[in-house]
């Protein structure tokens, strides 16, 4: 039996080698407490008056005095708290103003017992990672961007495991003190796809206790996000009553022989994060059509996106719709014109797949539609066919 489980083990760091490899360019496993450095990002240019963030800051949907928010040129970055800038404290009604020169960013609000300056949370702090991050702040403007924050309740916890070569992952998921049923938990070796995506497991959803568990994993660091829908199946971007979560003291270091056990609070987004998303809004600059299947009806649930690459479906797109309406309508908010790739599906992440709705715009060869800053393309639209096997 001992062997057996030594070859598993074995087996299981192979296995997880090979993946940070491939999508790693060979990075170092976590336990091994090496990674080679990321590639530097280049500081955006530009002035930052007149441009950046605006929005309010809340937890259970009361509104948060002393918090802060961060702008970071990359997620490493935000792993090792070293912001691009940061915001003031937020005002007695939450809110607060950040300004930045054009460019992407990953933001986060803080909320912190230590005081405004960035640093790792204690127990009773808080935290919120904007489930759409990076935002593009265009010039002359200020993206709202809401944020509900998430407390880290108690520490990461460890006891002895069942199985000597493998790592276990436990907990509660929780909203506002409660469990969360039917919330589903998936695990992400690293941030290479910005926690988009199937990772690299998935616990069941959970039942009224809002409990989950994974057995068999590696020694290694995941990074734990939670979503529940609040109606359909699958990924897609983060719609206005769904459930999110992102831990707040990712990764979670698992080891082998031993169970680590987290509670996770999750925010609710139709009531904490307000309508106004950033993915969403209004720029003046529009692509707009209707998708419908081949027989010509609305197929609930789909929505449309925008790549800046030809190559579509294997990455995040730079834009996407809200789903559409019941008459099939979509309506592509762009930060800038240019050339744009159109396409729609019903599901979010990785590469098409069976089940799903998915069609691109077929009216040029490459899929393909230019618009000026400032103007509204109508027309575009969209046959949808379901993959089947």
């Amino acid at each position: 039996m001992t062997a057996i489980k030594i070859v598993r083990g074995v087996a299981l760091f192979a296995g997880v080698l090979a993946l940070r490899l491939l999508l790693g360019g060979g990075a170092a496993l976590a336990h091994e407490g090496e990674q080679p450095p990321p590639p530097p990002a280049a500081a955006p240019a530009g002035s930052a008056k007149g441009n950046g963030l605006e929005g309010r800051v809340t937890v259970d949907g009361q509104v948060v005095t002393g918090g802060a928010v961060f702008a970071y040129l990359s997620y490493a970055d935000v792993l090792a708290y070293k912001p691009f800038a940061a915001s003031g404290a937020t005002a007695d009604d939450g809110s607060y103003s950040l300004d930045l020169p054009p460019g992407k960013y990953f933001v986060v609000a803080k909320k912190r017992a230590a005081g405004l300056a960035d640093g790792p949370l204690a127990v009773g702090d808080a935290l919120s990672y904007n489930g759409s991050n990076p935002i593009t702040v265009d010039p002359g403007g200020y993206v709202h961007v809401g944020f509900s924050l998430s407390r880290k309740v108690e520490e990461i916890a460890y006891r002895d495991g069942p199985d000597p070569a493998t790592g276990s992952l436990e907990g509660v998921i929780e909203y506002q003190g409660k469990p969360l049923e039917g919330a589903g938990l998936r695990i992400f070796l690293d941030a290479a796809d910005l926690f988009r995506g199937q990772g690299y497991s998935t616990a069941p959803p959970t039942g009224k206790s809002g409990a989950f568990r994974i057995d068999l994993l590696p020694e290694s660091a995941f990074y734990l996000i939670v979503r529940k829908r609040a109606k359909g199946t699958g990924a897609g971007p983060i719609a206005e009553g769904d459930y999110f979560g992102y831990f707040v003291e990712n990764p979670v270091q698992v080891h082998v022989g031993k169970v680590a056990k987290v509670r996770i609070e999750v925010i609710n987004k139709a009531s904490e994060i307000g309508k106004d998303d950033s993915l969403f809004r209004a720029t003046g600059t529009q692509i707009v059509g209707r998708i419908l299947d081949k027989a010509g009806k609305v197929v609930p649930g789909v929505y449309a996106f925008a790549y800046e690459d030809k190559v579509m479906a294997h990455e995040r797109p730079s834009f996407i719709s809200r789903e559409v309406d019941k008459e099939g309508r979509y309506v592509i908010n762009i930060s800038s014109g240019g050339i744009y790739y159109i396409g729609a599906r019903s599901a979010y992440g990785d590469s098409p797949g069976l089940g799903e709705w998915y069609g691109r715009y077929d009216v040029t060869a490459d899929h393909s539609v230019r618009v000026e800053t400032g103007k509204r393309v109508e027309g575009i639209d969209i046959v949808v066919e379901l993959i089947n096997p």
